[in-house]
């Protein structure tokens, strides 16, 4: 059974405090938009790169047209194009999910090293989580930084693991 806790956020950040600057809840449709409009060179500049007309990227990022649409190779396409994963960021949410980039391995998926590794990035985590909790005052903006910044190193080093598990795995019969 799964617990969701929702903390609004009036009460998830401290008066000196300000919420993080990525817009909460944009719909995949203001991220498609905002992503094309706000390219640095214009419109023109990000149409050229993807290898359309600015005329028609312009029409199939307009959120009130119903009849161009951005197939999901052209999405694709855009972020990589424009450098800018907010498209990506705002399906994730609409589906429950998050998103985080992904780190290389750099360990050449040798086993031994990559359990190490995941084992120290644990032990790093818990410490950026338990050194708040030791004192009585509210978790600051560096302490929550660093923590989330440690579980996102820890998820990669888990992403790590499982690729150099991955590797050695045993070949299907038949080349399956």
């Amino acid at each position: 059974m799964k617990a969701t806790v929702s903390v609004p956020p009036a009460h998830a950040y401290g008066a000196d405090e300000v919420p993080p600057s990525t817009p909460e809840g944009m719909s995949i449709e203001d991220a498609i938009y905002h992503t094309v409009h706000s390219h640095p060179g214009g419109v023109a500049a990000l149409a050229a790169r993807m290898g359309m007309s600015a005329n028609t990227l312009t029409h199939k990022a307009n959120p009130n047209t119903t009849t161009h649409n951005l197939h999901p190779r052209e999405l694709v396409t855009l972020q990589h194009m424009s450098g800018n994963v907010t498209v990506l960021r705002a399906m994730a949410e609409a589906l429950g999910h998050t998103v985080q980039a992904a780190t290389p391995d750099q360990y050449g998926g040798d086993p031994v090293q990559v359990f190490m590794e995941l084992q120290v990035e644990f032990a790093e985590f818990v410490r950026s989580v338990a050194d708040p909790l030791n004192h009585d005052n509210p978790v600051s903006r560096n302490e929550m930084r660093r923590a989330e910044y440690q579980a996102a190193e820890l998820q990669a080093r888990i992403g790590h693991m499982l690729a150099a598990l991955r590797g050695r795995m045993r070949q299907a019969p038949g080349g399956l």
